[in-house]
C-alpha cells in the first residue's frame, strides 16, 4: 500500500550534488596539502555526523576549527550548487506524488534558509507541506528533527516512508519507526547502502514503479 507521507533527503537524493561535493573536498584538501580523494573512496567512506568523515579524510583540527572547514565549504558550495541538476525522475516521482495525495516533507542537514533558498532555486518547494533544516552549519544528524517533526504532526510512522540515499537516512527512518527506500548514485556506494537493510533502488524512476505500479 502507497504511503501517506514521503519524507525526502535532499543532498544526493532530489539534488545530483555528488561530484560537485567531490571536488569541493577536494579543493580543501589540495589547499592543506593533503592528498586528494577519488570519487569511490568518497561513496565508501561519506558519513554522518561529518565530522566522522572529516577524520578519515586527515583532519586534526589541531591548527583550525572544524566549524571553519565547513564554512569554506558551505561557502563555495552555495557559489556553485546552481549548475547542478535535479536526479533524474525525480520531478516526475514528486508530481506522481502530488497528484496522489500524498503528503510530502523535505528534511536535511543542510542549514534551514539555505535549504529553502535552494528547494526554491530548482523550482521544487511547491511540492513539500514542510522544509526542514537545521540551525547550524555542522552537517551532524537530522534524526532529532525527525523525531520533532513526526511528534509535531501526529504522523503515524506506519504511513510514512523515507527516501534518502545515506546509511544515516536509514538511520533516521528506523529511529522514527518509518520505512526507508534508498536511492543509488548518491552520496554512498551500493556495498554500504546494501549494508543497511532497507531496499535499494537504481534511481526514481524504479522507486516510482515500486511505489505506485
Amino acid at each position: 500500500m502507497p504511503p501517506k507521507l514521503l519524507i525526502w533527503d535532499w543532498n544526493g537524493t532530489i539534488i545530483d550534488d555528488t561530484q560537485l561535493c567531490i571536488a569541493l573536498e577536494n579543493e580543501l584538501l589540495r589547499e592543506r596539502g593533503m592528498p586528494e580523494i577519488t570519487r569511490e573512496w568518497y561513496l565508501d567512506n561519506f558519513s554522518f555526523p561529518v565530522r566522522a568523515f572529516y577524520d578519515r579524510l586527515g583532519y586534526t583540527f589541531e591548527t583550525e576549527r572544524y566549524e571553519t572547514v565547513c564554512e569554506q565549504f558551505l561557502r563555495r558550495y552555495d557559489e556553485r550548487y546552481a549548475a547542478c541538476p535535479l536526479r533524474k525522475g525525480v520531478v516526475s516521482l514528486l508530481e506522481q506524488a502530488k497528484e496522489r495525495g500524498i503528503a510530502q516533507t523535505l528534511l536535511s542537514v543542510t542549514p534551514q534558509d539555505d535549504l529553502i533558498a535552494q528547494a526554491n532555486r530548482f523550482g521544487v518547494a511547491k511540492y513539500f507541506a514542510e522544509i526542514l533544516g537545521q540551525a547550524d552549519s555542522l552537517c551532524r544528524s537530522k534524526t532529532e528533527r525527525a523525531r520533532a517533526y513526526m511528534a509535531h504532526n501526529g504522523v503515524d510512522p506506519g504511513d510514512a516512508l523515507f527516501i534518502g540515499d545515506t546509511d544515516h537516512d536509514a538511520e533516521t527512518a528506523r529511529a522514527v519507526g518509518c520505512r526507508c527506500a534508498l536511492l543509488l548514485n548518491g552520496r554512498q556506494s551500493r556495498r554500504v547502502l546494501e549494508a543497511c537493510g532497507a531496499p535499494v533502488y537504481a534511481d526514481c524512476e524504479a522507486l516510482q514503479k515500486a511505489l505506485f505500479d
